[in-house]
């Protein structure tokens, strides 16, 4: 497997530390000359240096509300990290993830999901992340299939355990228009399935399919899932400091409180 000198990003004196890692893509093993290297359209490892907020809109769904991904990497010896957080229009953390670039992709070390229970608490869920591709590096049109699999349960619930598989597939080239410039782009095709597997009742195997597409320099920009009918569709509409988001929470709750006392 093709090692990557990481140079540009870590500091000369620290090279590239994590090239044994090699633990991504058991499927994409034996990279052949001719794949497209794609790493340039994953996020922006620089830019994220201190904290980005991506935004994300529903496309033709305005019942809606917006989804908010905070963004920060950390630049180690020990490696190249990127930390994600979810958040929705309360601002209040779901999920929390830890990737790590190594030589040929991006891998998911540590993933943490919460719930609001009926006291408006966050509880956490049991998770373990089984197979932690996040984004391949080297690709190619006739190339495999690129497993994310992860385990939930919930301490409630113990019986009842959620699995997510996720397939994604390189499908090809395109470009992506982000505030009125366009970008060289690459798109996959996700199918998703979910196990749930409940000791008590039995279980089911709910699937979806979707798409995404990744702008250069930017990251994950559009993702669409096949809901039945109805698709659920997103894309991204701004990037900017947590500040900000912080600061449309506030208003928010403020017009919250008005609303409330009138």
């Amino acid at each position: 497997m093709e090692s990557y000198d990481w140079t540009g990003i870590l500091p000369t004196s620290l090279k590239f530390g994590v090239t044994g890692l090699l633990l991504f893509f058991c499927i994409a093993c034996g990279e052949r000359d001719g794949k497209k290297d794609i790493r340039d359209y994953y996020y922006p490892i620089r830019q994220l240096e201190d904290g980005l907020v991506y935004e994300y809109r529903p496309v033709g769904n305005d019942s809606l509300p917006p989804v908010y991904w905070y963004y920060r990497s950390f630049i180690e010896e020990e490696g190249v990290f990127l930390t994600a957080t979810y958040y929705e229009h309360d601002l209040i953390p779901r999920q929390l993830a830890k990737e790590e670039m190594v030589s040929n992709g991006v891998i998911q070390n540590d993933l943490a999901l919460f719930v609001t229970d009926s006291t408006g608490r966050q509880q956490p869920l049991n998770t373990e992340v089984l197979a932690g591709n996040v984004f391949p590096f080297k690709v190619s049109e006739e190339g495999g299939v690129f497993l994310y699999k992860i385990k939930i349960s919930s301490p409630d619930e113990p019986h009842l355990v959620t699995t997510l598989i996720k397939n994604r597939r390189y499908t090809g080239d395109s470009t992506y228009v982000f505030k009125k410039k366009k970008l060289p782009s690459v798109e996959f095709e996700v199918k998703e399935l979910v196990e749930l597997d409940d000791k008590e009742q039995g279980g089911m195997e709910p699937q979806w399919q979707g798409r995404e597409v990744y702008a250069k320099n930017l990251g994950l920009v559009f993702y669409e899932k096949q809901l039945g009918e109805t698709p659920l569709t997103y894309a991204l509409f701004d990037r900017y400091p947590m500040t900000v988001l912080e600061e449309k929470f506030k208003q928010l709750m403020s017009r919250e409180n008005t609303y409330e006392q009138n």
